[in-house]
């Protein structure tokens, strides 16, 4: 995963992009104030590992990538090993769920 990956993954989910962020986050660290997005962990070669995404059914201030990252970690002893870092691509908090789900795929 690179910025200009992102760049492309961006223009692919177009007006439901909520904000550019083209930098990784580290594991443990806060996402910021997104609700709905797609996430996109790598290991410590920036080699995308795996593709998520969130959406919540009840309302959250805002981390929505970072709880998920939490939940996975907490549940996989491989993904604590191999996850370094994760890229966001941040959804429009009215993005419907189903166009999330197209987004993951």
């Amino acid at each position: 995963m690179t910025p200009e990956r992102y760049a492309v993954l961006a223009s692919l989910v177009g007006l439901w992009l909520e904000e550019y962020r083209d930098s990784p986050i580290g594991i443990g660290e806060d996402s910021g104030n997104e609700r709905r997005a797609i996430y996109i962990p790598v290991n410590g070669e920036g080699v995308a590992c795996y593709c998520g995404r969130t959406r919540p059914e009840r309302a959250l201030c805002g981390g929505a990538a970072s709880v998920r990252i939490r939940q996975h970690m907490a549940e996989s002893r491989s993904k604590r090993e191999e996850w370094s870092a994760y890229w966001v691509l941040p959804l429009r908090a009215d993005t419907p769920a189903v166009v999330v789900g197209e987004l993951e795929r």
